[in-house]
């Protein structure tokens, strides 16, 4: 998700979460200006969140069986990304599976990201510190 400037905020910045039936990841944010390539999104996203947000959202050692769902952005349909997750064997939603306009399939882009920007609009950030920690609040309500 973009979140774009307004007359409070800092300049636009990048943040990446997810949400499952067993709970919600952790938010990270992208450094600014990075460059969202593979190497960025392995290392500073899904490597993160294999390591720490999978064993906490499915403490069942492998008893469930969970996918993730990505967006047909450029770092998640790269050659080396998809290799990364078969070398792992990280179940994942195929790129000719996705329903990218179905609000069911994709709740972080029809529901939460819309709400969260709602709720950031309504506060008044000077630092992208404390744009993170009004995002974090209004993720918590």
């Amino acid at each position: 998700m973009i979140i774009q400037q307004n007359s409070y905020r800092p300049k636009g910045f990048m943040v990446w979460g997810g949400v499952s039936s067993h709970g919600k990841t952790t938010l990270r944010f992208v450094e600014p200006g990075a460059k969202i390539n593979f190497n960025y999104y392995i290392n500073n996203i899904l490597k993160p969140f294999l390591r720490r947000d999978v064993p906490r959202l499915f403490p069942e050692n492998g008893r469930v069986k969970w996918f993730l769902h990505q967006d047909s952005a450029p770092s998640h349909t790269a050659k080396q990304t998809i290799a990364y997750l078969n070398k792992y064997k990280i179940n994942y939603v195929t790129p000719d599976k996705w329903l990218p306009c179905s609000p069911d399939a994709a709740p972080m882009d029809y529901a939460i990201w819309g709400y969260l920007k709602q709720r950031l609009n309504k506060t008044e950030t000077k630092t992208l510190d404390e744009l993170k920690k009004n995002f974090y609040m209004s993720g918590e309500r």
